[in-house]
């Protein structure tokens, strides 16, 4: 999967403010899960499913966590 400039760009900058990797994959996902003017509706169908595949380890990580 290639990652395009603008998605390059909001990575940097989540992980410049050092949020949790948790809450990045979650707020890049919904970002282009909703961006229906600058993203392809097949492209975000791809990114949106590869970042899930992350994002579900690390849930299921964070709800252990906190029992």
């Amino acid at each position: 999967m290639t990652i395009t400039q603008q998605e390059e760009i909001m990575i940097k900058a989540l992980r410049e403010a050092a949020l949790p990797p948790l809450f990045v994959l979650i707020r890049i996902r919904n970002e282009i899960a909703n961006d229906t003017i600058n993203v392809e509706e097949s492209r975000r169908d791809d990114v949106v499913k590869t970042l899930e595949q992350y994002i579900a380890p690390l849930w299921e990580d964070y709800h252990k966590d906190r029992k």
